[in-house]
């Protein structure tokens, strides 16, 4: 596809493969909370089972790969393939938490950490990122936010339980995951001329469209399984 104006650094594979990630990622916590009829008892992991952890570390050494610069890569695109590197790096090292914790060598609650920390890792290096042209500066800020936003919810499923933060956090997941994969396309598919102040206007309002429709999806998962919840009781009541 042909761009116009300033040329995106990075590649399409290296945003649309995480997008995916993540979005399966957070798709995932929604099956599971939904199966198991809401939110996670406190003092329990971030993770319900150990496969989320195992395929976050066994991952994370192929992204890592999949990101090393070779020497034809200009030098932008070679320090970008160390800030994706880098970000993957930290959700691997989560990982690793989740699986100590799980066997009971550290405190549930530092699977929250260590996930926030890997998002708020992850935002620095998007503030960063890309070569600062128009649009693909509004796309990777609007990144940065979110990435911001699935920390900020785990740190208060920590902080205030009994608030059901995680469903927050699986919505701030999912739209992480819908939004690098629909960054990948307007920077490397769209043919938007990536200067054009009208195109950030537009990259603003897909952002926007983006939330409502995973919030949508989200809250409607949510009553559902609340009401599922209630039928139950009464059923056994």
């Amino acid at each position: 596809m042909e761009m116009h104006g300033a040329m995106p650094s990075g590649t399409f594979i290296g945003h649309v493969l995480p997008g995916i990630a993540f979005m399966i990622w957070g798709a995932w916590w929604l099956l599971e909370i939904a199966r198991h009829g809401g939110p996670r008892p406190p003092g329990t992991p971030a993770e319900r089972t150990l496969f989320p952890p195992v395929v976050k570390i066994l991952l994370v050494p192929a992204a890592v790969l999949l990101e090393m610069p070779n020497p034809g890569w200009e030098p932008m695109d070679a320090v970008m393939g160390w800030h994706h590197a880098t970000g993957y790096i930290g959700f691997g090292l989560s990982g690793v938490v989740d699986v100590l914790a799980r066997r009971r060598m550290i405190s549930a609650r530092a699977t929250y950490i260590a996930l926030a920390a890997a998002a708020f890792n992850a935002s620095i290096l998007f503030y960063g990122h890309g070569n600062s042209a128009g649009v693909e500066t509004v796309a990777h800020n609007l990144l940065m936010l979110t990435f911001i936003s699935v920390g900020v919810f785990a740190l208060l499923e920590t902080a205030v339980p009994s608030w059901r933060f995680e469903w927050f956090r699986i919505g701030s997941m999912l739209a992480l995951g819908g939004w690098l994969t629909l960054t990948a396309w307007i920077l490397f598919q769209s043919g938007w001329d990536l200067g054009d102040h009208a195109r950030e206007g537009w990259v603003y309002v897909s952002y926007s469209w983006l939330i409502m429709g995973v919030a949508t999806l989200v809250a409607g998962v949510s009553l559902g399984v609340g009401r599922g919840t209630t039928t139950e009781r009464a059923a056994t009541g």
